[in-house]
């Protein structure tokens, strides 16, 4: 009897993930952030500083922010469930113009 041969496997080549491009914050959210205006940072960024500022200020209870008043004014909401809190911070985000070039 012959011999089968196996078929080798191809292995999908893996893609580089894409480079977080950094958003421009509103007014209100950098100061939420960073007390200053201008603030650029990642939509993942914005995230973990809105939870880390969350829990600075003792507002975090589990999954869900029960925002003081100056994060309710930002975000026209008293709790933010785990789900929320993209929603919340998408119209606070936007794309960043791209640098000047230096004359």
């Amino acid at each position: 009897m012959p011999k089968r041969r196996i078929a080798k496997k191809r292995r999908k080549k893996k893609r580089a993930a894409p480079t977080p491009t950094p958003l421009a914050c509103s007014e209100g959210l950098s100061r939420l952030f960073s007390g200053r205006a201008g603030l650029q940072i990642t939509r993942g960024q914005a995230v973990s500083k809105l939870w880390a500022t969350a829990k600075a200020r003792g507002v975090q209870r589990g999954k869900t922010i029960h925002c003081d008043a100056e994060m309710t004014a930002l975000f026209g909401a008293s709790t933010l469930g785990f789900s929320d809190v993209a929603a919340a911070l998408a119209p606070h985000l936007s794309r960043a113009p791209p640098p000047q070039p230096l004359v």
